[in-house]
């Protein structure tokens, strides 16, 4: 049996842009087992995708680094693959004897490498194919969506949160890691979720986010009143899943909630400023994303003003009414395509 160590992405949204081409080697290589190194933050994550065989622990710091290597040089792998484009990444499978390590070359890291991906990489499509490409794996012609597995005592775990929070449930995901430069502005999600309780398309609002985000989350939900609740940095990331997973419709800044919401089949509705839907979108058949602005950059910095700008020029009535639209027809939509307001 050949080994492969896939070490992993150390972000929510881009380790689950990463699932699809790990979904599709795990298919055509059954003989094969694949194993991934992750940061512990990521580890409750992955437990819920069926891909890797086994999950292996990355600690913090450089005293982490040499643990890894030592214990993962005992496990005797055939070969890495280095998904993070950072030096000690690509410094572990090669301290670990590893004996080919393919990954893109920069950041001083080509000689700690025994193998770069062929031809030119596709960063001019969606970022999963680029994981296709360092794993030199052909992308199927319709891109699988990422799927998690939600197990049943976490799905009952959901369904009890029904007795305190009755349903039908829409989400709000209000934050962003980057900061304000994918933050559609807390008034506007204060005014869209009053406006929704105005109507009879909605019971419960659920607030989530992480902990860093919960007075964010706290503010927006006391902004509505009635029926929002703020749930922020009150569950764990399959926890935060299976409350997406029931709900009827997740309104979302471009973040790593939004990618986990469609990783567990929501219908999905997400804001972008001025990064690209087409490279970095949420992944799935019930994803929807609004953007107005022309321009299209795939980094920016934490705090853009002209991204903030195009955000702010989304309104709450146009995001309204393309919420009651999708919870309306429940038509299967197309993840590719964007709608210009």
């Amino acid at each position: 049996m050949k080994r492969l160590l896939v070490c992993g992405v150390n972000w929510i949204g881009d380790a689950i842009m990463s699932m699809p081409a790990l979904q599709t080697w795990r298919e055509r290589h059954p003989e094969n087992r694949l194993e991934l190194l992750v940061k512990p933050a990521l580890l409750p994550l992955w437990s819920l995708h069926a891909a890797p065989d086994s999950l292996h622990r990355l600690p913090p710091g450089t005293v982490g680094v040499w643990r890894v290597a030592s214990a993962l040089r005992g496990e005797h792998f055939d070969s890495a693959c280095i998904f993070p484009n950072s030096f000690r990444s690509a410094l572990i499978p090669w301290l670990a004897g590893v004996p080919r390590r393919i990954g893109a070359p920069g950041h001083l890291r080509r000689l700690l490498l025994s193998a770069i991906p062929a031809g030119e990489p596709p960063v001019a499509r969606h970022q999963a194919y680029e994981y296709y490409h360092l794993l030199s794996e052909t992308p199927p012609e319709v891109l699988p969506a990422p799927h998690l597995t939600l197990p049943e005592p976490l799905q009952a775990w959901a369904r009890e949160r029904e007795v305190e929070h009755p349903g039908p449930w829409t989400v709000f995901l209000p934050g962003a890691a980057r900061g304000p430069s994918k933050q559609w502005p807390e008034a506007h999600w204060i005014e869209l979720g009053r406006r929704m309780q105005g109507t009879d398309a909605v019971e419960t609002l659920l607030i989530l986010g992480s902990p860093s985000e919960a007075a964010l989350c706290g503010r927006i939900a006391e902004g509505i009143g009635g029926r929002a609740v703020n749930l922020a940095g009150q569950t764990d990331i399959p926890q935060w899943a299976a409350l997406m997973s029931r709900s009827r419709l997740v309104v979302a800044n471009d973040s790593g909630g939004m990618h986990l919401a469609a990783a567990v089949g929501a219908s999905v509705l997400a804001l972008f400023g001025i990064t690209d839907p087409a490279k970095t979108g949420p992944l799935g058949a019930r994803c929807r994303v609004i953007q107005k602005s022309t321009v299209r950059q795939r980094d920016i910095p934490r705090d853009c003003p002209e991204a903030r700008a195009a955000l702010a020029a989304i309104t709450p009535d146009e995001v309204q009414e393309q919420a009651l639209t999708i919870r309306r027809t429940s038509d299967v939509l197309n993840p590719d395509r964007a709608v210009q307001l």
